[in-house]
């Protein structure tokens, strides 16, 4: 009996170290895991004063991958949920009437909840409560957000504006010092007057950093915008403009929370790898076939032209060439063919798999970029339209047989015109938009049109699969496209017509995207 009793005692001892092995090694289980298999991930919540033609909307940011977004349940009481997965931790924005920044990790369930009245981020962010997983954390990034987008730095539009426009190369890095040292500031404060837990400080600092990078990416773009300089002016940034981008090197996995600032960057860094580009001989070797090409460039704005034959070998191999770190290049390659998926393009992922295969290592970049090759040549070759929208024959139209084909069913209508394209990157950063404007507007006497310009009909066709789109679609042809761009003057695209009840145009012109023409259309359809 003393013996069995020794056994027993021996069993429970035991039993109790796997208890407590399991407890307490749990954290470090799930911690080897991230980057490797991806885990549910649940944001609950409360919108008070709900206005139930708003929608609640999750906007997942995946490092080296385009923003998902996410409608989320939302019930009459203004209770919302809204599910979806991640390999390593992240920063999602939840959006409402405004958007604000939320951190999670794979496993997480985190509740929030706020005023729905406020659309001004900052007093919004005074009404924010969290519970659940990380809500001290989140606690800290509002208080972080707060501080953030009610300083100078974020509100003051004509600065930025007016330094884009009149200053030139060596005056805009000295600019750029001042808004370093500002972001700095707005982070110095933040730390000593919240005494914030290490995460949301490493977020909070990675965000602050994102304002430089930006600017810097952007000033040779916007100031030949700015002061109407044509393809024909010769003035450019000088060669190493870029080469602070560097300083933010290396990266690692400590910048995952913050997959929001680590895109931007990875984008930015394109213009340091354009740089190097820069006086090369316009010959390039493709490496896949050894042909050797003529006659491409990197313009001073950083676009390349180039034939199609070797524009895809030019991005990837310079992109190999002139990044420096190893997670960076990864990122990179990765965004580099996610966007390619992003206009239902699969050559070039199909034609260098062997360089996925070589580079691209991370199972957090690898396998989402790989399911979503698949999803994309499933939707090419297979597109499922959503139910709500109409196809209309538009082959051997004229233009005004086009215009008459919107006019005529939808008079008593407020018509909303969106001219894309599926290589459109700015286009289709539009879609979800539209989706969302689209459900908030149902119930009104608004239309939605779709006219696609210059592309692939299996393109188009894919695209309406991924984004669901209700409304009426028309597919033109290259000489339609010609046609109708002459008619509305359309020389850049996303491009948008506001077409009142009796048929007239409003408004037309690219400013007016889904996000900014909601109340534009709610008057006109009074």
């Amino acid at each position: 009996m003393f013996f069995i009793a020794i056994i027993k005692m021996k069993r429970f001892i035991t039993l109790l170290l796997s208890v407590f092995f399991v407890l307490f090694s749990g954290c470090e289980k799930q911690k080897i895991q991230y980057g490797v298999i991806p885990q549910g991930i649940t944001v609950t919540g409360k919108v008070d004063n709900y206005d139930p033609n708003r929608q609640v909307t999750v906007y997942i940011k995946r490092i080296g991958l385009e923003q998902e977004n996410i409608t989320a349940k939302i019930d009459s009481a203004g209770y919302f949920t809204a599910t979806f997965e991640s390999y390593i931790p992240l920063d999602v924005v939840i959006g409402y009437k405004t958007n604000f920044y939320v951190l999670l990790h794979p496993g997480d369930s985190l509740f929030v909840r706020f005023d729905g009245n406020c659309d001004n981020l900052p007093e919004l962010l005074e009404t924010i409560a969290f519970g659940g997983d990380r809500a001290k954390t989140n606690r800290y990034a509002a208080k972080y957000q707060q501080l953030y987008f009610a300083n100078e730095l974020y509100t003051d539009w004509d600065k930025k504006d007016k330094t884009v426009k009149e200053y030139d190369t060596e005056q805009y890095l000295l600019y750029l010092d001042t808004v370093k040292q500002k972001s700095k500031e707005i982070y110095d404060r933040f730390v000593a007057e919240n005494r914030p837990d290490e995460e949301s400080k490493r977020w909070a600092l990675l965000f602050s950093e994102r304002d430089y990078f930006h600017y810097l990416s952007f000033y040779a773009i916007d100031h030949r915008r700015a002061n109407n300089m044509g393809w024909d002016n010769d003035w450019d940034v000088p060669k190493g403009f870029y080469d602070s981008l560097c300083n933010r090197l290396p990266i690692d996995p400590s910048m995952f929370i913050s997959a929001g600032a680590l895109n931007s960057f990875s984008a930015s860094f394109k213009d340091y790898v354009d740089d190097n580009m820069r006086g090369r001989e316009s010959t390039w070797i493709d490496e896949e076939t050894g042909i050797e090409y003529t006659n491409w460039a990197v313009l001073p704005r950083g676009g390349l032209i180039a034939p199609v034959e070797i524009w895809d070998s030019i991005k990837i191999f310079s992109t190999i060439e002139f990044v420096p770190d190893s997670l960076l290049l990864q990122i990179m390659l990765t965004r580099f063919f996610d966007s390619e998926f992003e206009k239902q393009e699969i050559t070039a992922y199909e034609q260098y798999g062997d360089v996925v295969d070589t580079y691209i290592k991370e199972p957090f970049l690898k396998e989402p970029l790989h399911q979503k090759y698949l999803q994309t040549k499933s939707r090419i070759e297979n597109p499922q339209i959503y139910t709500g929208s109409f196809l209309k024959e538009a082959t051997n139209l004229s233009v005004n047989q086009i215009i008459n084909d919107i006019l005529q069913p939808n008079k008593g209508k407020v018509i909303y015109v969106d001219f894309w394209a599926t290589w459109c990157g700015p286009c289709l950063a539009e879609m979800p938009n539209s989706k969302v404007l689209e459900h908030e507007l149902k119930d009104r006497d608004v239309v939605f049109v779709y006219i696609c310009l210059e592309s692939e009909e299996k393109l188009w066709t894919a695209t309406l699969d991924k984004y669901q789109l209700g409304g009426q679609h028309f597919f033109l042809s290259l000489k339609q496209s010609a046609d109708i761009r002459k008619l509305f003057e359309i020389s850049g695209i996303p491009f948008y017509l506001l077409i009142d009840k009796n048929g007239a145009i409003i408004e037309k012109g690219s400013h007016l995207r889904p996000l900014n023409i909601r109340e534009k259309i709610l008057r006109e359809a009074q």
